[in-house]
Protein backbone atom coordinates (compact mmCIF):
# COMPACT_ATOMS: atom_id res chain seq x y z
CA UNK A 1 0.00 0.00 0.00
CA UNK A 2 1.25 3.63 -1.15
CA UNK A 3 1.04 6.64 0.38
CA UNK A 4 0.46 9.13 -2.72
CA UNK A 5 -0.02 12.24 -0.56
CA UNK A 6 3.30 14.06 -2.14
CA UNK A 7 2.77 12.07 -5.78
CA UNK A 8 6.37 12.97 -6.13
CA UNK A 9 7.14 10.93 -3.01
CA UNK A 10 5.07 8.16 -2.79
CA UNK A 11 5.81 6.00 0.80
CA UNK A 12 5.60 2.31 0.99
CA UNK A 13 2.97 2.06 4.54
CA UNK A 14 1.86 -0.95 4.26
CA UNK A 15 2.82 -4.65 2.67
CA UNK A 16 0.18 -7.74 3.31
CA UNK A 17 1.32 -10.94 2.39
CA UNK A 18 -1.06 -12.37 -0.43
CA UNK A 19 0.14 -16.08 -1.67
CA UNK A 20 -1.47 -16.41 -5.25
CA UNK A 21 -2.29 -12.70 -5.29
CA UNK A 22 -3.85 -12.20 -8.73
CA UNK A 23 -6.02 -9.21 -8.89
CA UNK A 24 -6.56 -6.38 -6.36
CA UNK A 25 -9.66 -3.86 -6.66
CA UNK A 26 -11.49 -0.96 -4.20
CA UNK A 27 -14.10 0.73 -3.32
CA UNK A 28 -14.86 2.86 -0.59
CA UNK A 29 -13.09 1.48 2.11
CA UNK A 30 -13.56 -2.14 0.94
CA UNK A 31 -10.43 -3.95 -0.51
CA UNK A 32 -11.22 -6.86 -2.53
CA UNK A 33 -8.59 -9.87 -3.78
CA UNK A 34 -8.39 -12.57 -5.61
CA UNK A 35 -5.68 -15.19 -5.40
CA UNK A 36 -5.35 -18.61 -7.03
CA UNK A 37 -3.45 -21.36 -5.26
CA UNK A 38 -0.69 -23.17 -7.04
CA UNK A 39 -2.47 -26.81 -7.41
CA UNK A 40 -4.40 -25.64 -10.43
CA UNK A 41 -6.80 -28.15 -9.33
CA UNK A 42 -8.10 -26.57 -6.75
CA UNK A 43 -10.31 -23.43 -6.91
CA UNK A 44 -9.33 -19.72 -6.06
CA UNK A 45 -10.72 -17.76 -3.03
CA UNK A 46 -11.78 -14.02 -2.97
CA UNK A 47 -10.54 -12.13 -0.21
CA UNK A 48 -12.41 -9.19 1.07
CA UNK A 49 -10.17 -7.06 3.71
CA UNK A 50 -10.30 -3.09 5.72
CA UNK A 51 -7.85 -0.77 4.51
CA UNK A 52 -5.83 -1.94 7.31
CA UNK A 53 -5.49 -5.01 5.65
CA UNK A 54 -7.62 -7.13 7.92
CA UNK A 55 -9.63 -9.51 6.52
CA UNK A 56 -12.93 -9.83 6.67
CA UNK A 57 -14.31 -12.78 5.24
CA UNK A 58 -12.92 -15.02 1.93
CA UNK A 59 -15.05 -17.05 -0.09
CA UNK A 60 -14.39 -19.74 -2.64
CA UNK A 61 -14.54 -18.77 -6.56
CA UNK A 62 -13.83 -20.35 -9.84
CA UNK A 63 -10.96 -22.30 -11.26
CA UNK A 64 -7.69 -19.56 -11.84
CA UNK A 65 -9.63 -15.97 -10.70
CA UNK A 66 -7.46 -13.70 -12.83
CA UNK A 67 -9.17 -10.21 -12.34
CA UNK A 68 -11.65 -8.81 -9.50
CA UNK A 69 -13.45 -5.67 -10.34
CA UNK A 70 -16.56 -3.78 -8.68
CA UNK A 71 -19.92 -2.69 -10.41
CA UNK A 72 -19.68 0.92 -9.93
CA UNK A 73 -22.42 1.77 -7.13
CA UNK A 74 -19.62 -1.29 -5.31
CA UNK A 75 -22.77 -4.01 -4.79
CA UNK A 76 -21.21 -6.15 -6.25
CA UNK A 77 -18.09 -8.03 -7.60
CA UNK A 78 -17.25 -9.78 -10.91
CA UNK A 79 -14.44 -12.20 -10.92
CA UNK A 80 -12.69 -13.62 -14.08
CA UNK A 81 -12.18 -17.20 -13.52
CA UNK A 82 -9.97 -18.29 -16.23
CA UNK A 83 -9.84 -21.80 -15.38
CA UNK A 84 -6.09 -22.45 -17.09
CA UNK A 85 -5.56 -25.96 -17.25
CA UNK A 86 -2.66 -27.86 -15.31
CA UNK A 87 1.03 -27.69 -17.08
CA UNK A 88 0.08 -31.12 -18.45
CA UNK A 89 -3.27 -30.66 -19.25
CA UNK A 90 -4.63 -33.81 -17.63
CA UNK A 91 -7.21 -31.23 -15.65
CA UNK A 92 -8.81 -28.31 -17.31
CA UNK A 93 -11.64 -26.86 -15.26
CA UNK A 94 -14.09 -24.81 -17.29
CA UNK A 95 -13.73 -21.16 -17.34
CA UNK A 96 -16.40 -18.31 -15.92
CA UNK A 97 -17.85 -15.68 -14.55
CA UNK A 98 -18.13 -15.09 -10.78
CA UNK A 99 -20.53 -12.77 -9.54
CA UNK A 100 -20.57 -11.80 -5.67
CA UNK A 101 -23.42 -10.22 -3.84
CA UNK A 102 -22.98 -7.70 -1.47
CA UNK A 103 -26.45 -6.84 -0.43
CA UNK A 104 -26.41 -8.36 2.79
CA UNK A 105 -22.61 -6.85 3.55
CA UNK A 106 -19.22 -7.24 2.98
CA UNK A 107 -19.31 -10.24 5.53
CA UNK A 108 -22.13 -11.86 4.48
CA UNK A 109 -20.70 -11.89 0.17
CA UNK A 110 -23.19 -14.23 -2.11
CA UNK A 111 -21.37 -16.43 -5.07
CA UNK A 112 -22.70 -17.43 -8.03
CA UNK A 113 -21.29 -18.56 -11.22
CA UNK A 114 -21.77 -17.65 -15.07
CA UNK A 115 -21.00 -20.50 -17.22
CA UNK A 116 -20.65 -20.67 -21.45
CA UNK A 117 -22.12 -24.51 -21.95
CA UNK A 118 -24.90 -23.02 -23.86
CA UNK A 119 -22.84 -21.89 -26.69
CA UNK A 120 -21.41 -25.79 -27.15
CA UNK A 121 -23.70 -26.07 -30.35
CA UNK A 122 -22.60 -22.47 -31.76
CA UNK A 123 -19.26 -23.59 -31.61
CA UNK A 124 -18.48 -23.70 -35.66
CA UNK A 125 -20.61 -20.54 -36.35
CA UNK A 126 -18.27 -18.67 -33.44
CA UNK A 127 -15.02 -20.05 -35.02
CA UNK A 128 -15.78 -18.82 -38.73
CA UNK A 129 -16.41 -15.60 -37.28
CA UNK A 130 -13.03 -15.74 -35.57
CA UNK A 131 -13.72 -17.67 -31.92
CA UNK A 132 -10.24 -19.03 -31.57
CA UNK A 133 -10.69 -22.63 -29.87
CA UNK A 134 -7.84 -25.06 -30.49
CA UNK A 135 -7.07 -27.17 -27.64
CA UNK A 136 -8.46 -30.79 -29.46
CA UNK A 137 -10.10 -32.67 -26.33
CA UNK A 138 -12.03 -29.56 -24.76
CA UNK A 139 -15.33 -28.79 -24.58
CA UNK A 140 -16.19 -24.82 -25.43
CA UNK A 141 -16.75 -23.93 -21.53
CA UNK A 142 -13.59 -25.83 -20.96
CA UNK A 143 -11.50 -23.74 -23.79
CA UNK A 144 -12.94 -20.27 -23.19
CA UNK A 145 -10.58 -18.33 -20.47
CA UNK A 146 -12.25 -14.92 -19.60
CA UNK A 147 -8.88 -12.22 -19.19
CA UNK A 148 -10.08 -9.25 -17.68
CA UNK A 149 -13.82 -7.86 -16.89
CA UNK A 150 -14.87 -3.69 -17.74
CA UNK A 151 -18.26 -2.72 -16.54
CA UNK A 152 -20.44 -0.66 -18.21
CA UNK A 153 -21.36 3.21 -16.31
CA UNK A 154 -24.55 2.32 -15.60
CA UNK A 155 -23.65 -1.13 -14.20
CA UNK A 156 -26.19 -3.01 -16.81
CA UNK A 157 -23.71 -4.76 -18.44
CA UNK A 158 -19.96 -6.20 -18.33
CA UNK A 159 -17.42 -7.14 -21.26
CA UNK A 160 -15.21 -9.90 -20.77
CA UNK A 161 -11.72 -10.27 -22.89
CA UNK A 162 -11.63 -13.84 -24.00
CA UNK A 163 -7.61 -13.65 -24.94
CA UNK A 164 -6.74 -17.08 -26.17
CA UNK A 165 -10.01 -17.09 -27.90
CA UNK A 166 -10.09 -13.90 -29.76
CA UNK A 167 -13.52 -12.67 -28.55
CA UNK A 168 -15.39 -10.74 -25.61
CA UNK A 169 -18.14 -12.53 -23.67
CA UNK A 170 -21.08 -9.51 -22.81
CA UNK A 171 -22.07 -9.92 -19.84
CA UNK A 172 -26.13 -8.95 -18.70
CA UNK A 173 -26.17 -7.85 -15.45
CA UNK A 174 -29.82 -7.57 -14.13
CA UNK A 175 -30.19 -8.20 -10.65
CA UNK A 176 -30.80 -11.74 -9.79
CA UNK A 177 -30.68 -12.91 -13.46
CA UNK A 178 -26.57 -12.55 -14.25
CA UNK A 179 -25.80 -14.34 -17.37
CA UNK A 180 -23.58 -14.74 -20.20
CA UNK A 181 -25.68 -13.01 -23.02
CA UNK A 182 -23.04 -13.29 -26.01
CA UNK A 183 -20.06 -14.48 -27.36
CA UNK A 184 -18.65 -11.72 -29.75
CA UNK A 185 -15.56 -13.13 -31.83
CA UNK A 186 -13.03 -10.37 -33.02
CA UNK A 187 -12.25 -11.42 -36.04
CA UNK A 188 -8.56 -11.02 -37.78
CA UNK A 189 -6.55 -7.92 -38.88
CA UNK A 190 -5.10 -8.17 -42.30
CA UNK A 191 -1.58 -7.40 -41.92
CA UNK A 192 -1.32 -6.75 -45.41
CA UNK A 193 -3.53 -3.48 -45.25
CA UNK A 194 -1.07 -2.20 -41.91
CA UNK A 195 2.30 -4.15 -42.22
CA UNK A 196 4.84 -5.66 -38.96
CA UNK A 197 8.14 -6.41 -38.50
CA UNK A 198 7.68 -10.00 -38.52
CA UNK A 199 11.54 -11.10 -38.02
CA UNK A 200 14.11 -10.58 -35.19
CA UNK A 201 16.45 -11.53 -37.90
CA UNK A 202 15.92 -8.81 -40.97
CA UNK A 203 18.68 -6.56 -39.50
CA UNK A 204 16.86 -3.98 -38.48
CA UNK A 205 13.35 -2.46 -38.28
CA UNK A 206 11.58 -3.55 -41.20
CA UNK A 207 7.69 -2.40 -40.79
CA UNK A 208 6.10 -4.18 -44.14
CA UNK A 209 3.02 -5.90 -45.14
CA UNK A 210 2.92 -9.26 -45.17
CA UNK A 211 0.19 -11.91 -45.75
CA UNK A 212 -0.88 -12.63 -42.54
CA UNK A 213 -3.67 -12.42 -40.29
CA UNK A 214 -3.92 -11.36 -36.64
CA UNK A 215 -5.68 -12.69 -33.61
CA UNK A 216 -6.30 -9.58 -31.89
CA UNK A 217 -6.23 -11.68 -28.77
CA UNK A 218 -6.94 -8.80 -25.92
CA UNK A 219 -5.75 -8.31 -22.37
CA UNK A 220 -7.54 -5.38 -20.59
CA UNK A 221 -10.56 -3.92 -21.79
CA UNK A 222 -12.36 -0.17 -20.88
CA UNK A 223 -15.93 0.50 -21.26
CA UNK A 224 -16.75 3.93 -21.39
CA UNK A 225 -19.90 6.05 -22.98
CA UNK A 226 -19.48 8.52 -25.98
CA UNK A 227 -22.66 10.37 -27.23
CA UNK A 228 -25.35 8.02 -25.42
CA UNK A 229 -23.49 4.64 -26.78
CA UNK A 230 -21.02 2.20 -24.90
CA UNK A 231 -17.59 1.95 -26.40
CA UNK A 232 -14.71 -0.45 -25.49
CA UNK A 233 -11.43 -0.08 -25.97
CA UNK A 234 -9.16 -3.27 -25.84
CA UNK A 235 -4.97 -3.61 -25.62
CA UNK A 236 -4.69 -6.81 -28.34
CA UNK A 237 -1.35 -7.68 -26.66
CA UNK A 238 -2.03 -11.84 -28.09
CA UNK A 239 -1.41 -15.33 -26.10
CA UNK A 240 -0.81 -18.50 -27.64
CA UNK A 241 -1.72 -21.99 -26.21
CA UNK A 242 1.37 -23.88 -24.67
CA UNK A 243 1.02 -26.92 -22.46
CA UNK A 244 1.55 -30.48 -22.57
CA UNK A 245 -1.02 -31.35 -24.82
CA UNK A 246 -1.86 -28.38 -27.18
CA UNK A 247 1.20 -27.01 -28.06
CA UNK A 248 0.09 -24.33 -30.80
CA UNK A 249 3.06 -21.67 -31.56
CA UNK A 250 5.34 -22.37 -34.08
CA UNK A 251 7.69 -21.02 -36.66
CA UNK A 252 6.11 -20.55 -39.97
CA UNK A 253 9.26 -21.88 -41.66
CA UNK A 254 8.83 -25.52 -39.90
CA UNK A 255 5.24 -25.78 -41.05
CA UNK A 256 3.64 -26.44 -44.78
CA UNK A 257 1.97 -23.79 -45.83
CA UNK A 258 0.52 -22.40 -49.10
CA UNK A 259 2.31 -19.30 -49.20
CA UNK A 260 5.71 -18.26 -51.58
CA UNK A 261 8.68 -20.29 -50.48
CA UNK A 262 10.68 -17.16 -50.48
CA UNK A 263 8.43 -15.51 -47.60
CA UNK A 264 9.69 -19.12 -45.41
CA UNK A 265 13.20 -17.06 -45.04
CA UNK A 266 14.25 -15.93 -41.62
CA UNK A 267 14.76 -12.32 -43.06
CA UNK A 268 10.77 -12.86 -44.12
CA UNK A 269 8.31 -14.46 -42.39
CA UNK A 270 10.27 -17.60 -41.65
CA UNK A 271 10.46 -16.55 -37.78
CA UNK A 272 7.28 -15.18 -36.78
CA UNK A 273 5.65 -17.69 -34.89
CA UNK A 274 2.55 -18.61 -36.07
CA UNK A 275 -0.72 -20.93 -34.78
CA UNK A 276 0.13 -23.98 -36.45
CA UNK A 277 -3.28 -25.04 -35.10
CA UNK A 278 -5.13 -22.67 -37.70
CA UNK A 279 -5.67 -22.14 -41.36
CA UNK A 280 -5.47 -25.30 -42.73
CA UNK A 281 -9.12 -24.70 -44.54
CA UNK A 282 -9.41 -28.16 -46.48
CA UNK A 283 -7.49 -30.20 -44.10
CA UNK A 284 -5.04 -31.14 -46.43
CA UNK A 285 -2.14 -31.04 -43.56
CA UNK A 286 -0.95 -27.10 -45.79
CA UNK A 287 -2.01 -23.90 -43.98
CA UNK A 288 -4.12 -21.56 -46.51
CA UNK A 289 -4.30 -18.95 -44.52
CA UNK A 290 -1.59 -17.71 -41.83
CA UNK A 291 -2.38 -16.64 -38.27
CA UNK A 292 -0.10 -14.44 -35.55
CA UNK A 293 -0.83 -14.24 -31.89
CA UNK A 294 -1.58 -10.38 -31.37
CA UNK A 295 -2.63 -7.22 -33.03
CA UNK A 296 -0.06 -5.43 -32.07
CA UNK A 297 -2.37 -2.81 -31.38
CA UNK A 298 -5.01 -0.90 -29.28
CA UNK A 299 -8.60 -1.22 -30.94
CA UNK A 300 -11.72 0.92 -30.15
CA UNK A 301 -15.43 -0.86 -30.88
CA UNK A 302 -18.52 0.11 -30.57
CA UNK A 303 -21.46 -1.81 -28.85
CA UNK A 304 -24.53 -2.12 -31.00
CA UNK A 305 -27.96 -1.64 -29.67
CA UNK A 306 -28.85 -5.59 -30.39
CA UNK A 307 -25.36 -6.55 -28.07
CA UNK A 308 -23.05 -7.27 -30.64
CA UNK A 309 -19.36 -5.18 -31.06
CA UNK A 310 -18.42 -3.40 -33.99
CA UNK A 311 -14.52 -2.42 -34.82
CA UNK A 312 -14.11 1.60 -35.38
CA UNK A 313 -10.79 2.02 -35.50
CA UNK A 314 -7.48 0.04 -34.80
CA UNK A 315 -3.78 1.58 -34.49
CA UNK A 316 -2.69 -0.42 -36.64
CA UNK A 317 1.32 -0.19 -36.71
CA UNK A 318 0.89 3.22 -35.52
CA UNK A 319 2.62 1.27 -32.06
CA UNK A 320 5.79 -0.40 -34.07
CA UNK A 321 6.07 2.94 -36.15
CA UNK A 322 6.11 5.00 -33.29
CA UNK A 323 8.61 3.21 -31.27
CA UNK A 324 10.82 2.84 -34.44
CA UNK A 325 10.34 6.46 -34.95
CA UNK A 326 10.92 8.09 -31.07
CA UNK A 327 13.20 5.22 -29.43
CA UNK A 328 14.93 2.84 -32.06
CA UNK A 329 16.52 1.00 -29.33
CA UNK A 330 13.24 -0.16 -27.53
CA UNK A 331 11.74 -1.33 -30.28
CA UNK A 332 10.35 -4.77 -30.06
CA UNK A 333 12.94 -5.34 -27.56
CA UNK A 334 12.84 -8.13 -24.85
CA UNK A 335 11.98 -6.33 -21.75
CA UNK A 336 14.42 -8.57 -19.52
CA UNK A 337 17.21 -9.10 -21.81
CA UNK A 338 17.83 -4.89 -22.82
CA UNK A 339 20.62 -4.91 -24.94
CA UNK A 340 18.49 -3.32 -28.02
CA UNK A 341 15.34 -3.94 -29.67
CA UNK A 342 13.93 -6.30 -32.27
CA UNK A 343 14.05 -9.30 -30.11
CA UNK A 344 10.62 -9.92 -30.03
CA UNK A 345 8.98 -8.95 -33.64
CA UNK A 346 8.83 -12.74 -34.28
CA UNK A 347 5.98 -12.84 -31.21
CA UNK A 348 4.02 -10.36 -30.87
CA UNK A 349 5.99 -7.25 -31.14
CA UNK A 350 5.56 -4.46 -28.26
CA UNK A 351 2.46 -6.39 -26.72
CA UNK A 352 0.33 -3.64 -25.25
CA UNK A 353 -1.37 -5.06 -22.22
CA UNK A 354 -2.76 -2.76 -19.64
CA UNK A 355 -4.91 0.49 -20.42
CA UNK A 356 -7.30 3.07 -19.06
CA UNK A 357 -9.63 5.59 -20.51
CA UNK A 358 -10.62 8.79 -18.87
CA UNK A 359 -11.79 12.53 -19.18
CA UNK A 360 -9.09 15.18 -18.58
CA UNK A 361 -9.85 18.83 -19.31
CA UNK A 362 -12.66 17.87 -21.32
CA UNK A 363 -10.50 15.64 -23.62
CA UNK A 364 -11.01 11.56 -23.49
CA UNK A 365 -7.86 10.16 -23.36
CA UNK A 366 -6.42 6.70 -23.91
CA UNK A 367 -3.28 5.10 -22.09
CA UNK A 368 -2.08 1.47 -23.02
CA UNK A 369 1.28 0.12 -21.28
CA UNK A 370 3.91 -1.66 -23.51
CA UNK A 371 4.90 -4.70 -22.03
CA UNK A 372 8.20 -5.31 -24.00
CA UNK A 373 8.87 -1.73 -25.94
CA UNK A 374 8.44 -0.13 -22.15
CA UNK A 375 6.44 2.48 -21.01
CA UNK A 376 3.03 4.34 -21.97
CA UNK A 377 1.49 5.64 -25.22
CA UNK A 378 -1.44 8.49 -25.11
CA UNK A 379 -4.40 8.98 -28.15
CA UNK A 380 -6.80 12.00 -27.98
CA UNK A 381 -9.41 9.57 -29.17
CA UNK A 382 -12.46 12.25 -27.87
CA UNK A 383 -13.16 11.80 -31.35
CA UNK A 384 -13.57 7.69 -30.96
CA UNK A 385 -13.28 7.15 -34.76
CA UNK A 386 -10.53 9.15 -35.31
CA UNK A 387 -8.24 8.99 -32.69
CA UNK A 388 -5.00 11.27 -32.53
CA UNK A 389 -1.53 10.06 -31.13
CA UNK A 390 0.15 12.88 -28.04
CA UNK A 391 2.64 10.86 -26.57
CA UNK A 392 5.01 8.27 -25.88
CA UNK A 393 6.96 8.44 -22.50
CA UNK A 394 9.34 5.14 -21.76
CA UNK A 395 11.47 5.43 -18.42
CA UNK A 396 13.35 2.52 -19.54
CA UNK A 397 16.77 2.45 -20.75
CA UNK A 398 16.96 -0.23 -23.33
CA UNK A 399 20.68 -0.90 -23.48
CA UNK A 400 20.75 -1.88 -19.63
CA UNK A 401 19.46 -5.58 -18.70
CA UNK A 402 16.36 -5.86 -16.46
CA UNK A 403 17.63 -5.19 -12.93
CA UNK A 404 19.15 -1.91 -11.27
CA UNK A 405 19.76 0.91 -13.82
CA UNK A 406 17.22 -0.52 -16.23
CA UNK A 407 14.32 2.11 -15.24
CA UNK A 408 11.07 0.73 -15.36
CA UNK A 409 10.83 -2.78 -16.71
CA UNK A 410 7.15 -4.58 -18.12
CA UNK A 411 4.41 -1.86 -17.66
CA UNK A 412 1.42 -4.63 -16.52
CA UNK A 413 -1.65 -2.35 -15.04
CA UNK A 414 -2.09 1.60 -15.95
CA UNK A 415 -4.78 3.71 -13.30
CA UNK A 416 -5.53 6.72 -14.30
CA UNK A 417 -6.65 9.36 -11.26
CA UNK A 418 -8.56 12.15 -11.92
CA UNK A 419 -7.94 15.86 -10.80
CA UNK A 420 -10.40 15.94 -8.26
CA UNK A 421 -9.17 12.63 -6.03
CA UNK A 422 -5.46 13.54 -6.57
CA UNK A 423 -4.23 14.95 -3.66
CA UNK A 424 -2.16 17.48 -6.10
CA UNK A 425 -5.13 18.73 -8.00
CA UNK A 426 -3.20 17.49 -11.18
CA UNK A 427 -4.18 14.21 -12.74
CA UNK A 428 -2.27 11.40 -12.69
CA UNK A 429 -1.53 7.90 -14.27
CA UNK A 430 -0.09 5.54 -12.19
CA UNK A 431 1.79 2.33 -13.26
CA UNK A 432 2.70 -0.77 -12.56
CA UNK A 433 5.97 -2.50 -14.00
CA UNK A 434 5.84 -6.05 -13.70
CA UNK A 435 9.34 -7.38 -14.13
CA UNK A 436 10.98 -4.40 -12.36
CA UNK A 437 9.05 -3.92 -9.62
CA UNK A 438 8.70 -0.73 -9.58
CA UNK A 439 5.55 1.81 -9.32
CA UNK A 440 5.56 4.95 -11.26
CA UNK A 441 3.64 8.30 -11.22
CA UNK A 442 3.12 10.46 -14.01
CA UNK A 443 1.76 13.61 -14.23
CA UNK A 444 -0.84 14.73 -16.85
CA UNK A 445 -0.44 18.60 -17.31
CA UNK A 446 -2.36 21.27 -19.28
CA UNK A 447 -1.74 21.76 -22.76
CA UNK A 448 -1.46 25.09 -23.87
CA UNK A 449 -2.92 24.14 -27.52
CA UNK A 450 -4.75 21.42 -27.83
CA UNK A 451 -4.29 20.76 -31.33
CA UNK A 452 -0.81 20.06 -31.39
CA UNK A 453 0.48 16.79 -29.08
Amino acid sequence: MLDLSDPSKPRQVALHACEGLNSVAIHGDLIAIVRQPEDKTRRGSLDLLTPEGATITSIEVGFGPDMVCFTPDGKRLLVANEGEATRDGAFDPEGSIGVVDLAAGADKPVYRELGFRNFEGDRDTLAQAGLHCVSPKASLAQDLEPEYIAVSPDGTRAFATLQENNAIAVIDLTQGQERIARLAPLGFKDFLKCGLDASDRDGGIHIKPAPVWGLLQPDTIKCFEHAGELWLATANEGEERDRGDVQEASRLSKLKHALDADLSKDERLGRLNVSALRGDENDDGVLDRIFCFGGRSVSLWKVKADGSIEQAWDSGSEIERRTAELMPASFNMDSEKGGGGDDRSDSRGPEPEGLDVAMVEGRRMLFVGLERSGGVMAWDITDPAAPRFLQWINPRDPSVRAGPGAGDVAPEGVLFIPAQASPSGAPLVVVCNEVSGTTTIMRIQPSAAPATP
